[in-house]
């Protein structure tokens, strides 16, 4: 029977480190059938692209580096985020209720479903997008100014962003769930309207007064009954730090940030 742990970050992690822990467990979960659910959050406002993003487009890297924000490119596809003050999730997983049966899509929907479970529990009116001009998904817009289908929205406006990959023996998703939002650092480093970002997607504290500790606990039940037993907490071993901190130096390169 596959395990299933649960990570929650005691503290605020540099945008290399995040990203090399995401994909350290997933590297993990290509050697037995194990599956892990991270919550985290950033140590500076962030902004990360999606693997196929080309800079240029997705980002202004002056502004960026003059404001000292921290960038990152993810290994997982989607548009830019700006990363600061929300909850970041991650699913990383090859037990077989995401793969039996289940195409990309569905396991997004999966998902989907479970964080749309923890939003109604916080009294959260949420719901799944139907999405959106196949036109926004191929522009260089950011994350938030549009939904995709099995996104979830509130009152007709995004409040979560996410991003997966997957191969034939395990996925990665992660995703940010914005507590609050700065739209001109959001607008600054992607070159969108500010106005546009605030027309399409909304924020936790602007439907709800819920506490984040109540909020992450509300996911961590969803996620439980979901696949239907107790998750147990992930400690990191010598090795596992070992390995996530040369993975995090990959992050931290221009090789890999500024490849496209």
């Amino acid at each position: 029977m596959s395990s299933w742990y649960f990570i929650e970050e005691k503290k605020a992690l540099s945008p290399s480190m995040n990203m090399a822990i995401d994909e350290y467990l997933f590297n993990l979960c290509h050697n037995k059938s194990i599956g892990f659910f991270r919550i985290y959050s950033w140590d500076r406002p962030t902004f990360s692209i999606g693997v196929s993003q080309k800079v240029s487009k997705a980002v202004d890297l002056n502004y960026i580096n003059e404001n000292k924000f921290g960038f990152v490119r993810r290994i997982t596809g989607g548009k830019t985020v700006l990363h600061n003050d929300e909850i970041t999730y991650s699913v990383v997983s090859s037990e077989e209720r995401f793969f039996l049966e289940n195409d990309l899509y569905k396991s997004y929907s999966l998902i989907a479903d479970i964080i749309l479970k923890a939003l109604i529990r916080s009294d959260i009116k949420a719901e799944l997008s139907e999405g959106s001009s196949t036109l926004l998904s191929k522009s260089s817009n950011p994350c938030f100014s549009f939904p995709t289908p099995n996104e979830i929205e509130v009152s007709g406006k995004k409040i979560v962003g996410s991003a997966q990959k997957r191969d034939k023996l395990a996925l990665l998703q992660h995703g940010s769930i914005p507590l609050s939002m700065n739209f001109e650092i959001y607008s600054g480093g992607t070159g969108f309207s500010a106005r546009a970002i605030r027309r399409s997607m909304t924020t936790i504290s602007d439907v709800s007064v819920i506490k984040k500790d109540l909020l992450i606990k509300n996911f961590y039940i969803s996620f439980e009954e979901f696949i239907g037993k107790k998750m147990l907490k992930h400690e990191y071993s010598e090795k596992d730090r070992n390995e996530i901190g040369s993975l995090a130096q990959k992050y931290e390169t221009e090789k890999w940030n500024l490849s496209i």
